[in-house]
């Protein structure tokens, strides 16, 4: 019999979950940690909804390259959870590749026994052509 995950366990569990689908541009993935009423500030400061975020990893090329997810830390409260961590690697899009680095955070609910994402803010603290 496999041993039950504590909140804490279940919430980096899903964090890590989309760390690895968010370059991967696995939709399904994302589909099911962001929850119906996520929003977020990306990080050029526009609020974009979970469908945005979706139409956008869609649509876009591989655009991560050797990027790594570090710096994470997590606050626990009653029925919710923050995340906030640190996003770098090389990313490529219609203007060409560039060395980026992010500070993110992460909102998570436990929403009928189930964690998902609500919310994220995205800032930009480098980004360098290369």
């Amino acid at each position: 019999m496999g041993q039950v995950m504590n909140d804490e366990e279940l919430v980096l569990a899903l964090n890590e979950q989309w760390n690895t689908a968010y370059p991967a541009r696995d939709i399904m993935a994302l589909e099911k940690i962001l929850a119906d009423d996520w929003t977020c500030i990306d990080g050029s400061g526009e609020v974009i909804s979970k469908i945005d975020l979706l139409e956008r990893v869609r649509l876009s090329p591989e655009f991560l390259h050797h990027h790594k997810f570090d710096e994470t830390q997590l606050k626990m409260f009653d029925g919710a959870a923050i995340i906030t961590g640190r996003l770098s690697g090389i990313m490529n899009d219609e203007d060409g590749s560039f060395d980026l680095t992010q500070r993110f955070m992460r909102v998570f609910a436990k929403r009928n026994e189930e964690w998902q994402a609500v919310a994220a803010q995205v800032t930009v603290i480098d980004k360098t052509k290369i």
